[in-house]
């Protein structure tokens, strides 16, 4: 712990630039050797139950803030091994765009880990910065293009360019931990990128899939895929390019959820139509498949059965259509402006992020957001944001959606939760 406060003291002290490095990225690395990794990770989806509002949050955060810091500390110990905390979280904002970056840090409790934080730790926080800056560059280039081409700086700057770069924890459990590092760019979805950490906290090592799939991961993860990828055609109408399923190899992304199973995630385009957003395909270590009654009974645990969508099974954000978000911004909508406590609370999902103007909590329980009371939650500003959104015109992100105004805040977002939709984080 020594160790990683006095690096967090010495990269404070760093003073942030006016404007990040201008380093171009090397036109989206498919085309050249992959990039290496901590051999569990793959860079650049909605983690931690509730990530993406708890990403939003953060976003609000800057290090002159001890009361985020504190609040951040306190982030519980993940079987006494590891835990996961923000080494560093700012924002700029400047007539071109606007940047916010959380940087995660691994705190390995036990010294006999020490060299595995500090390469982990190394990668992440470079991982972090790296896309900050290329995404900035790129962001700049196409300033300039569109300015080239006729446009004014007025209705450049409606483009409300943000570049963000934030982590989730997909994983917390005794035996693993799997961390998730995001960088988004709102002027093109096609700049998104995601990579996975994944650690064995007992052994004290990264995973790899060969690690909890054997010496034929290969073989086993792709015959599974392909199984899968048949079965949703036939039972939801997905569509998948089976053509351009290449296998799985060392390379491939993945995390390991709490059944300690891996989860093959590819990136949006790979071997679907964008609308999918990233395919996740779980590969059940035991080899026995996933019933969709086991799926229904752990879904139940975190969203109340009774407030669930008719429409279910939403693989992500990107896949809910625009008629099913718009009839759960109503609802939520209808919950606000009748200032119904209990409403808004069936309409969540456990644990839920509160981002209040004096700190942020996550709320682990419906009895502990009720507790919180009517007017604490359904502030004037936030009521008035609410009933100002336009449900019917709401766009996907990694996020969510955002429920809100013209000026975006306060909000509240939902999105897919256990392949329904829920609200996920409230920010003041």
């Amino acid at each position: 712990m020594k160790r990683l406060e006095e690096a967090k003291r010495k990269y404070e002290e760093t003073p942030i630039p006016e404007e990040l490095s201008d380093r171009v990225m090397r036109e989206i690395r498919k085309t050249e050797q992959p990039r290496r990794t901590v051999k569990s990770g793959y860079f650049w989806k909605v983690g931690m139950t509730a990530a993406a509002a708890l990403a939003a949050a953060f976003i609000t955060a800057v290090n002159t803030s001890e009361a985020f810091a504190s609040s951040v500390g306190k982030i519980p110990v993940i079987g006494e091994i590891a835990r996961v905390l923000t080494f560093r979280s700012y924002e700029t904002e400047t007539d071109e765009l606007k940047i916010s970056v959380d940087i995660p840090s691994i705190d390995m409790i036990s010294e006999d880990f020490s060299d595995l934080e500090e390469s982990a730790n190394e990668e992440i926080h470079k991982l972090c910065q790296d896309y900050a800056d290329e995404a900035t560059k790129r962001a700049k280039s196409y300033r300039q293009a569109f300015l080239d081409t006729g446009g004014t700086q007025e209705e450049w700057e409606a483009h409300n360019i943000e570049i963000k770069v934030w982590y989730e924890v997909k994983t917390q459990t005794e035996d693993y931990l799997s961390l998730e590092i995001i960088g988004t760019e709102s002027w093109s979805s096609a700049n998104t990128e995601t990579q996975y950490f994944n650690f064995n906290l007992k052994e004290g090592k990264t995973v790899v899939l060969e690690d909890l799939l054997g010496a034929d991961y290969a073989q086993t993860a792709e015959e599974s895929i392909r199984a899968q990828m048949q079965e949703r055609e036939a039972d939801s109408g997905e569509v998948f390019w089976e053509d351009e399923f290449k296998g799985v190899d060392e390379n491939t992304k993945f995390y390991v959820n709490e059944a300690g199973n891996p989860v093959i995630v590819f990136d949006r385009y790979e071997i679907a139509p964008g609308a999918y957003g990233q395919p996740e395909f779980e590969i059940p270590v035991s080899g026995m498949e996933e019933t969709e009654e086991t799926t229904a009974e752990d879904a139940s645990e975190t969203i109340p059965e009774e407030t669930w969508t008719e429409s279910a099974g939403f693989e992500d954000n990107f896949s809910v259509d625009q008629e099913a978000a718009a009839e759960f911004g109503r609802q939520i909508k209808e919950a606000a402006a009748t200032r119904d406590l209990e409403a808004l609370a069936d309409l969540a999902a456990y644990p839920l992020y509160v981002g209040f103007a004096e700190g942020g909590e996550s709320v682990e329980s419906k009895e502990e957001f009720l507790a919180l009371g009517a007017d604490r939650i359904f502030t004037g500003a936030l009521t008035e944001s609410v009933a100002a959104a336009d449900e019917n015109s709401l766009t996907p992100s990694m996020a969510g959606f955002v429920l809100s105004g013209e000026s975006g805040a306060p909000n509240i977002i939902f999105g897919v939760r256990d392949g329904r939709l829920a609200v996920s984080g409230i920010n003041y």
